[in-house]
């Protein structure tokens, strides 16, 4: 046991040696007194409730992590660490960003999950540099109409916060990849939103979302959508342009029809449409010979598309809830003999 303990006392002093050495610091006072050699300073989880005005010593400081401590408020002395390019800060109590954020303009990442934020300043669209902003689990109920500068911006999360609408230039965010907005308060999308043309990862799940705007299929690079838990009633025509898209997520809205054009969403593997008011399929939907996953239960289905044995590749059908009669029942069945097809809860 002796020796157990002996070894690991040496390997940490060894790693903290070695840490040094390579610019990366782990305890603040040892970076203080050697402010210029430091590149990454990680100081979390260490019940840490205020960083001091001697932060703008480091000068080299290239990565600072902070998370899982109690900070509440981050000194404008930050504003001086021009190489920062990673900002890592969750779990802690933080309410706002220094206004002077905008100095920082060599920022590329920066992590505030698990905060108390409830505004940005302007100054963050001057962070033209700034490529990931991770915003999970705070209070904002806006965002200011300057992030649509940050024009690099490939990942944006916003889960778990009381936004009610985006910036209406918020399509100028071209370089957007990811967007995550789950559980908040959207109502409506603007116009300017078809204009994301890079965008991969679409999650608007559990927002109040009537309606998207008629150009919403001019996304054409997206693969992955959320929009369940809403409560839209229609879909635009254009949905039938985002050929790229492989999983759709629109279960629990208010949804009585499917647009024709769905039809052209050939690439599609999993669909969700479970909890809804549809009663008919367009006979469109036959042309969609990738899905492997579709989910009718809750409806108000009385048959499906007559044309369903294109669908050779689905593995399970999920039918439960639809008042369906037996012959209809039987002919799916014979049509989709591979098909595992739940008429039933199991």
């Amino acid at each position: 046991m002796g020796k157990r303990v002996c070894i690991i006392s040496v390997l940490w002093i060894f790693s903290s040696i070695y840490g040094q050495s390579s610019g990366i610091y782990r305890q603040l006072d040892l970076a203080l007194q050697h402010p210029q050699k430091v590149r990454v300073l990680d100081i979390s989880d260490q019940q840490i409730t205020s960083l001091p005005p001697q932060i703008e010593k480091f000068i080299h400081l290239e990565e600072l992590i902070a998370g899982g401590n109690q900070l509440t408020k981050l000194p404008p002395e930050i504003c001086q660490l021009t190489h920062l390019r990673r900002l890592y800060l969750p779990n802690n109590r933080l309410m706002e960003l220094p206004t002077c954020i905008g100095k920082l303009t060599a920022l590329k990442d920066i992590n505030l999950l698990n905060n108390e934020v409830n505004l940005l300043p302007p100054s963050i669209g001057k962070l033209d540099s700034l490529e990931s902003l991770e915003l999970f689990s705070n209070n904002l109920t806006a965002l200011p109409d300057e992030i649509t500068q940050c024009h690099q911006l490939k990942e944006l999360g916003l889960y778990f916060n009381t936004i009610s609408r985006l910036p209406e230039k918020f399509g100028e965010l071209t370089h957007l990849e990811k967007l995550l907005l789950n559980s908040n308060r959207l109502y409506r999308l603007p116009e300017s939103f078809c204009q994301l043309k890079n965008l991969k990862e679409l999650y608007l799940a559990k927002n109040e979302l009537q309606k998207l705007p008629n150009c919403f299929g001019d996304i054409s690079g997206l693969e992955k959508i959320e929009l369940d838990h809403n409560k839209l009633t229609q879909l635009p025509e254009s949905f039938g342009k985002l050929i790229r898209l492989k999983q759709l997520q629109l279960e629990h809205n208010f949804l009585t029809t499917l647009p024709n054009g769905i039809g052209g969403l050939t690439n599609l593997e999993v669909l969700y449409l479970q909890q809804n008011l549809i009663q008919n399929l367009p006979s469109e939907m036959g042309n969609m010979i990738g899905l492997r996953e579709l989910y009718l239960s809750d409806n108000q289905f009385k048959n499906l598309p007559e044309n369903l044995e294109n669908w050779k590749n689905i593995s399970r059908l999920h039918l439960y809830g639809n008042p369906m009669v037996d012959t209809e029942r039987k002919r799916i069945k014979t049509a989709l003999p591979r098909t595992t097809v739940d008429f039933k809860i199991r």
